[in-house]
């Protein structure tokens, strides 16, 4: 039931991505080359997927790269080993390996492909969405926690000093600051994971690439590529501007401290 519902989910954005790829392109066929043209559905479809595996990884990542960040720096000793070797992992190989090791690999073993996990690792975008989702809150949880430390040792001590626990130091004093900080640097990461999400086309991801993939080895023109570079680049500016709304608008509601009143402007 559950795998039925996952593919009709799928199918259905899959469905909404060529219908909007149909009315965009329509008009605007005739003015595109010949290798483009006709499959101009298929690069909106990739535009969408790209957009969306993307967004979802980093809200994902964030969201488990602010709990490592907090476990680094406030939990208990024998947490933090595991998580930082999990950091340097994930860092220190390439994202390509990752996704194969992950998506070719547990394929090998039976009790995987036989297991509840085999609905999610037997598809190309859910592995590729684990993936860039670890790999992002890898490099997102450094950039916290190098925020974090820089932050003035008083905060941590004047914190203690009037009874604040753990979590409440965290998120209400040492999290709001360190966030600030580290946002032009995250918003760096962001785009890069856009970049690294083209090697999802390697393992059966139609996205932006692997459809651009498809049409070029059907024409063998380099427009092909040329137009997916340029949707690359709007991809950036669009994520670009979502960190500014985000850094203008959503950091007036955080906590704020004299020290760190400059930064948010």
């Amino acid at each position: 039931m559950i795998e039925s519902l996952l593919k009709s989910t799928y199918f259905w954005f899959k469905g909404w991505h060529y219908h909007i790829g149909k009315s965009v392109c329509g008009p605007m066929e005739p003015l595109l080359p010949n290798s483009i043209g006709p499959h101009c559905p298929r690069f909106v479809d990739g535009l969408f997927t790209t957009f969306e595996l993307v967004v979802l990884a980093l809200i994902l990542a964030f969201l488990l790269a602010r709990s490592l960040a907090k476990l680094l720096t406030l939990g208990p000793r024998f947490i933090q080993a595991p998580i930082t070797g999990y950091v340097y992992v994930f860092q220190g190989t390439p994202i390509l390996i990752q996704l194969w090791l992950i998506y070719y690999g547990l394929a090998q073993f039976e009790f995987v492909r036989d297991s509840a996990a085999w609905l999610f690792l037997g598809s190309g975008w859910w592995v590729g969405l684990i993936v860039l989702t670890l790999n992002s809150a890898a490099y997102q949880t450094n950039i916290l926690i190098g925020a974090i430390r820089n932050l003035p040792q008083g905060q941590l001590e004047g914190a203690q000093s009037i009874g604040l626990s753990a979590r409440q130091t965290f998120f209400k004093i040492l999290f709001p600051q360190a966030l600030r900080a580290s946002w032009p640097a995250l918003a760096n990461e962001g785009i890069l994971l856009l970049k690294a999400s083209a090697l999802v086309s390697t393992i059966t991801v139609l996205d932006l690439m692997g459809h651009a993939r498809t049409v070029f080895s059907r024409s063998y023109d380099l427009w092909v590529y040329g137009g997916a570079a340029i949707l690359y680049i709007l991809l950036t500016a669009v994520l670009t501007l979502m960190a500014f709304i985000i850094r203008r608008y959503w950091f007036q509601s955080l906590p704020s401290d004299p020290w760190f009143k400059g930064l948010s402007r």
